[in-house]
């Protein structure tokens, strides 16, 4: 097919722009004060990284930019993200308003845009919502945990947990040109059969044509398997002027299915849809079918799979979120043996699904709702409106199994949640819906209260949304946003601004502050590593028999702050990484330690779980015990099956302590091995021996009384 293709004005570069605080300024006012107006600022960008610091409020924006003299084409003005409200001008025609800080949006421009010099002006709200008032309980603002949460600037603070605001124009402007066909959305369908490896699919193109098209109107659609395998249909489009939707049923077999990366292979196909009437639309897609069952397992492609997972907030101001800082991110959570991400309380660029799609991670989508907000029924609406937006934006995202309409809600959960959880099942039949990730699924066992040994329970589960500490970031990132004169002792007013919990560290952890700054991060580090290592395998310990799944919070900090993460900013990994990916190993030994003191000649008291989250059987593998690198003792001829586990309880452990071991503290290390030698799990945990004797007792008690 012979394809024209639309022509792009790209509006990125320097803009001027004059602030509004009082809102008083008019479009009569910016037009006569064009010439006059010296600030400019790049776009697209947060206006807070462009030295509008802490502002909030109306900001005018305005591009001086050469037009096109084209005829009988469609002229369609694009934004693909403005923070928060944005009402929009070109050459003193009013195009529009719009509401909500990631949607793409766009107007028909074809009857106002000049062939010389134009003028385009872009009023930006991104409000300060009045504390107590409104904010924090009753917001209007739906931009989730962008401007209200524990994670950013300012973090809980009444009067400072609005700084730093995300307002500005701060994803791309383009102007499109040259057909006379645009294509708003492509959504993508398909009904698969694991069984027969086949698929019925489903494309829906929403197209506006700017004439009734009086030729024939045929799409090509190309869609090209990940061997380069192509097959070509042809779509009739609806011709009449304006708006349309045309659509078609596709049949596809020799299915290749997107698996995640610890499953199999995240397979995607190539889309293509092109017409000499409207440009070249492209996707890639993945073919898979979720199930969340009814005591929460979850399946993929009909297979159960246990979610090991994390919540993110990958950036706090979006425009600074690059391709490279996106892979690195999704790099490190792959590395991390995790295959199920919660999208925290907000909606990201689209870049970062994409890299979800290619490295095969499984995505919890939530609405960006957190905590509560205004009970009105103009709310209650625009937040439909904006969940729509959200489904249909980021639809044809293979990696996308779950949608979420509200963290923490409280009990907004009854009324506006439900509205919610109705509104996405009109918009996807397809994937798992849940009305909200609230309270009774977020165990802080070890942080907000308790102490860490109370996993043991496996607490709120069975799908356990978010659980952690928070743990220092090493002192070359600490010291990049604390000064050194507040580093230590710290100054908990600065530390508190970067979202650190001083009464949970010190009166619940009971982390020690040592006597300077690095024993404190270490103890600080040491803390969250022991809790999620504590967690997970109490978790894992119960997988399918009341735990399907759970989610760590949080991956990586969204700006210089000390939070959950075990990642800083700087992606510099805490502890806490190396024992989340230890304990989130696809073949994980687990050892539970009945007793840690032992008289000369004693048999070890531990129970031994074998947890298999792989596809495969272990066969005939083995644990092998040793002290001071020195094997005494081993079980033998244990196998596993697939995505299963396999449990010894200590009346089954028969491993003496080995005849020469000394007095005193001793480290055991537990390997299981394969067949072939390879170490597919390893355990470390430390006793203490003692000679039977009387005074060697007392002596011990004495110790443990000064202790």
């Amino acid at each position: 097919m012979n394809n024209k293709q639309e022509n792009i004005i790209d509006l990125k570069g320097k803009w001027k722009y004059i602030t509004d605080a009082n809102a008083t300024l008019s479009i009569g006012d910016i037009s006569m004060r064009i010439d006059t107006i010296k600030n400019k600022m790049d776009i697209p960008s947060n206006w807070q990284l462009q030295n509008l610091d802490n502002y909030s409020g109306p900001v005018w924006f305005i591009k001086k930019f050469k037009g096109v003299d084209t005829a009988n084409d469609i002229k369609i003005l694009e934004f693909y993200g403005v923070d928060y409200f944005a009402d929009v001008w070109l050459n003193n025609n009013y195009l529009g308003h719009h509401e909500g800080y990631f949607q793409k949006f766009r107007f028909n421009i074809t009857d106002f845009l000049l062939p010389t010099d134009n003028i385009l002006v872009v009023k930006v709200n991104s409000p300060y919502e009045q504390p107590g008032e409104v904010w924090p309980l009753k917001k209007k603002a739906i931009k989730g945990v962008l401007n209200h949460h524990d994670c950013r600037p300012g973090a809980w603070n009444p009067e400072k947990g609005q700084d730093k605001n995300t307002g500005g124009i701060w994803n791309d402007v383009f102007i499109h040109y040259g057909l006379p066909v645009f294509i708003d959305q492509v959504k993508i369908s398909s009904k698969v059969s694991i069984k027969n490896k086949s698929a019925e699919v489903e494309v829906k193109i929403r197209h506006t044509n700017i004439v009734k098209i009086n030729k024939d109107f045929n799409a090509q659609i190309e869609i090209t398997n990940p061997e380069g395998t192509t097959e070509i249909f042809s779509l009739d489009m609806h011709r009449r002027q304006g708006e349309n939707t045309s659509e078609i049923i596709l049949n596809l077999s020799h299915i290749y299915f997107w698996q995640t990366f610890d499953t199999g292979k995240p397979f995607l196909y190539n889309i293509k849809i092109s017409s000499k009437f409207f440009s070249n639309y492209t996707c890639q897609y993945g073919f898979k079918k979720v199930k969340l069952a009814k005591d929460k397992t979850f399946f993929l492609n009909n297979k159960k799979l246990f979610l090991k997972g994390t919540n993110l907030i990958a950036e706090q101001f979006l425009s600074s979120l690059s391709n490279e800082r996106i892979e690195k991110i999704v790099t490190l959570i792959r590395e991390a043996n995790i295959n199920a991400v919660r999208v925290h309380a907000h909606i990201n660029r689209d870049e970062l699904y994409s890299e979800f799609d290619r490295q095969g991670i499984l995505v919890w989508q939530d609405f960006a709702l957190q905590w509560t907000y205004e009970e009105s029924k103009d709310f209650h609406q625009n937040a439909v409106n904006q969940i729509k937006d959200m489904v249909n934006q980021l639809y044809n995202h293979p990696s996308i199994a779950f949608w979420c309409c509200h963290n923490e809600p409280g009990p907004q959960i009854k009324v506006l949640d439900k509205e919610l959880e109705k509104a996405v099942k009109k918009e996807d039949t397809q994937r798992i819906i849940r009305r909200a990730s609230n309270y009774e699924e977020h165990p802080y066992e070890g942080w907000y209260w308790g102490v860490k040994e109370h996993y043991i329970a496996a607490p709120m589960g069975p799908l356990v949304t978010e659980f952690g500490a928070q743990a220092l970031p090493v002192l070359s990132s600490l010291k990049k946003f604390i000064k050194d004169d507040e580093l230590f002792p710290p100054n908990f007013e600065t530390w508190e601004y970067h979202d650190f919990q001083p009464d949970q560290t010190f009166n619940i952890t009971k982390v020690n502050i040592g006597n300077g700054i690095e024993e404190f991060i270490n103890n600080s580090q040491n803390y969250q590593s022991e809790l999620l290592t504590t967690a997970i395998h109490y978790y894992r310990r119960k997988k399918y028999e009341g735990i399907t799944g759970v989610f760590q919070f949080m991956f990586v900090d969204c700006w210089p702050s000390i939070t959950w993460s075990v990642v800083d900013y700087y992606l510099v990994p805490k502890s806490g990484y190396y024992n989340l990916k230890q304990a989130y190993s696809p073949i994980l030994l687990s050892i539970n330690v009945r007793q840690n003191q032992y008289f000369l000649g004693s048999k070890l008291n531990l129970d031994l779980w074998i947890i298999n989250d792989t596809y495969n059987i272990i066969k005939d593998c083995k644990i092998e015990f040793s002290c001071n690198k020195v094997t005494f003792s081993t079980i033998e001829h244990l196998s596993v099956k697939e995505d299963n586990m396999y449990f010894i309880p200590f009346e089954r452990v028969n491993i003496p302590l080995p005849s020469d071991i000394s007095e005193g503290n001793q480290f055991i290390s537990a390997k299981l091995i394969s067949s072939d030698g390879q170490v597919l799990s390893s355990y470390e945990f430390m006793i203490k021996v003692l000679a039977k004797d009387i005074k060697r007792i007392r002596e011990e008690e004495s110790n443990t009384r000064i202790l």
